[in-house]
């Protein structure tokens, strides 16, 4: 009796307001649940950005290196042209027995590229951005001598310090500015440096008086004997292997 009585004089809620409770029950969990996950896994939440503009030539190669080793390592980007761009990306390589994540970058158009890399680390590391050129002069940097060609460092050492056991989300962008070489009018020429200009001074020299040699014993034995067609086409040959030959050696100075 005392049992039915309390329970029809307590005031029941309705089904609507079950449904209320519920939903509101549920809203609550779900946001606790978030609450909970990101302060375990930071990379949930925003991740922390750099940005940066950097100007490079067309054809070198942007080196962006991440030590040590990330995880999650992806790389976005958009370009001037659909095939304008190649990129490679090396979450887990080796070095010098140091560990670290490696996304190159190759420029084929002129134009500006935005470039995103995005990973996720737990406690230090620091990038370096660079580029692999064989044109130094352009950036006005001197090069590092690397076995992958001149190195020019662009930005960095920078990231993260602290040391902890949590994951944590980050971001780079990078605004970068490709552009070609620089040449004006229908006829350009570009020097080697004052010492590849000196040298080649004298490897030209050496050919000249090389050639010479040949070209006045042809005059010679022309005044007195006539010079065969076989013999003239051979001292042809020889002027244009040794125009070849120093063509090639002014490429490789001025690095083209």
């Amino acid at each position: 009796m005392i049992l039915s009585k309390i329970l029809r004089s307590y005031d029941f809620p309705t089904r609507e307001k079950q449904l209320d409770l519920t939903l509101k029950f549920l809203n609550l969990l779900l946001l606790s649940n978030f609450m909970i996950a990101t302060l375990l896994n930071p990379s949930l939440s925003d991740a922390l950005q750099w940005n940066m503009e950097e100007s490079m030539l067309i054809d070198d190669t942007l080196a962006i290196e991440i030590r040590p080793a990330v995880e999650n390592l992806w790389v976005n980007y958009s370009s001037p042209k659909s095939s304008g761009i190649r990129v490679a990306v090396f979450s887990n390589e080796t070095r010098d027995m140091y560990r670290f994540s490696l996304v190159y970058v190759m420029p084929r158009t002129e134009g500006t590229y935005n470039i995103v890399v995005k990973f996720n680390s737990k406690g230090a590391w620091n990038c370096t951005v660079g580029v692999y050129t064989r044109k130094s002069e352009f950036y006005k940097k001197p090069p590092i001598m690397t076995s992958s060609g001149p190195y020019i460092p662009l930005s960095g050492p920078f990231g993260v310090t602290a040391k902890g056991n949590q994951t944590a989300g980050y971001e780079i962008n990078i605004v970068l500015q490709v552009e070609g070489e620089d040449s004006s009018g229908w006829f350009f020429i570009k020097f080697p440096t004052p010492v590849n200009m000196a040298l080649f001074a004298i490897i030209s020299f050496a050919v000249a008086y090389f050639n010479a040699f040949f070209f006045l014993d042809a005059y010679f034995k022309n005044k007195v004997e006539g010079l065969s067609k076989i013999r003239l086409a051979l001292l042809v040959l020889m002027l244009l292997a040794s125009i070849y030959f120093l063509y090639q050696i002014h490429v490789f100075m001025v690095g083209e």
